[in-house]
């Protein structure tokens, strides 16, 4: 039976968990319970005393008399406290009709003993924490690597074609809202296919590795250097008008042809084809238009540089001038 509810507990007891203190009926119900009684127990505990102390047994008490004073038995008083565990107090249990009250006192080792078990799980949570943490560091580190394994061509480091179009696609939005002048420089090596031939693939990668070097350093921060194909590498060059990337890909002409990389006996050379963005271009025909414009550099005796028109018959080279100016040739 569920007796009703009243505050026969003194408020200032309630706070203390120096002392334990809990009202339960005959039933074993718990009227009230002071903090130094819930202190001691887990927080699934259920509100049946009966469940809760061990000794002396609820069955015992309800047959024990009360002396004048009310008091029913004073000594050992062992609370099953959770888990499995138990714990042992001194303290006193009295009885006014068919109500019950536990007083005990928590001596100190008890107190150790629970801010031990404290600081041990805080000790354990702490260690779970950083745990969790460093494994949500390396998660975080390889979902990093696996996007760059996705944006990155995996021998040069180069961007892929998925990235490099993904940012085409970008620069022609933004082309299409502030008109401002976007070119492509795309880059095929000349006779690469004879010298994988003739050194091995081996070789041949290593001079992509070499060539993506090479673009990496003569292009800015701005501009995107992707692996375009096999052979092929190209340079999306926000900001930059025709005159601009025409001077960027001689330049990059000029380090390829500058450089003996063993064991070629003649510097490694390539084809350059530029393009400027026209309007309502789609990126596909960006892509073969400056594709166009390599194949015509390749069909001019390669190492040299063609500037893609809009139509076909309006692609010319672009060549250097002896005093160091550089002009286009109609050809």
């Amino acid at each position: 039976m569920n007796s009703p509810h009243f505050a026969f507990i003194p408020p200032w007891l309630e706070p203390l968990r120096a002392v334990a203190v809990a009202l339960f009926d005959s039933n074993g119900d718990i009227i009230e319970a002071n903090e130094g009684f819930r202190f001691t127990l887990t927080p699934e505990s259920d509100g049946n005393i009966a469940h809760r102390i061990a000794e002396p047994p609820l069955g015992q008490l309800l047959k024990m008399q009360p002396d004048e004073a009310g008091l029913l038995y004073t000594g050992l008083i062992t609370l099953n406290i959770g888990h499995g565990l138990t714990r042992a107090f001194a303290g006193s249990i009295f009885r006014r009709n068919q109500l019950f009250m536990l007083a005990a006192e928590l001596d100190i080792s008890a107190f150790e003993s629970l801010s031990s078990e404290n600081e041990r799980l805080n000790q354990e949570l702490e260690e779970n924490r950083k745990l969790l943490s460093k494994r949500n560091h390396t998660l975080q580190k390889l979902q990093e690597e696996m996007e760059a394994i996705k944006r990155n061509d995996g021998l040069t480091g180069l961007a892929n074609l998925k990235l490099l179009d993904s940012r085409v696609s970008e620069e022609i939005q933004r082309w299409e809202r502030y008109r401002r002048p976007l070119a492509l420089v795309v880059m095929d090596l000349d006779d690469f296919d004879r010298i994988n031939e003739e050194f091995g693939r081996e070789i041949g990668d290593e001079l992509l590795t070499h060539v993506a070097t090479i673009l990496n350093g003569a292009t800015r921060t701005l501009d995107l250097v992707a692996r375009y194909g096999g052979q092929e590498f190209a340079v999306l060059l926000p900001e930059t008008n025709e005159m601009g990337a025409m001077i960027v890909a001689e330049r990059l002409r000029m380090d390829m042809e500058s450089v003996l990389i063993l064991p070629l006996l003649r510097p490694l050379t390539a084809s350059f084809g530029v393009a400027l963005l026209q309007p309502d271009e789609k990126r596909e025909a960006y892509y073969a238009r400056a594709g166009r414009a390599v194949k015509y550099a390749k069909e001019q005796g390669k190492n040299c540089i063609a500037i893609a028109g809009v139509i076909g018959e309006c692609d010319h080279l672009y060549q250097s001038a002896a005093g160091g100016d550089e002009t286009p040739t109609e050809t």
